[in-house]
């Protein structure tokens, strides 16, 4: 699982509705879960990796997207609704190197 990306039910503050959304999980947790960074479309901020197809090892992305490295989350694995790609070792590297450095 870890370094695969997923569509994912990313429920609103009401715990009623949801959206479909893109995640990268980066990490099982010792409960089970996952914790996962997002991608979005909208123009990279400070904290967000650009990534295209070229990052990727297997699946597609329609558009150049971008993790937002300071929005990581954690998810239960029945959220996680289907595979839809799996990035290359060395961009997950990429990404743990530039989550660690947000960190410091």
């Amino acid at each position: 699982m870890v370094g695969s990306v997923y569509l994912a039910k990313i429920y609103f503050t009401n715990g009623i509705e949801y959206k479909l959304r893109p995640i990268l999980v980066i990490k099982q947790n010792s409960f089970g879960d996952y914790i996962y960074i997002p991608f979005t479309t909208n123009k990279e901020n400070r904290y967000s990796i650009k990534f295209t197809n070229e990052d990727l090892m297997s699946g597609k992305f329609n558009k150049i997207s971008y993790l937002i490295i300071d929005k990581t989350c954690t998810i239960q694995e029945n959220l996680l609704e289907r595979k839809i790609a799996k990035i290359k070792d060395y961009t997950l590297s990429r990404v743990l190197q530039a989550y660690c450095n947000y960190l410091k």
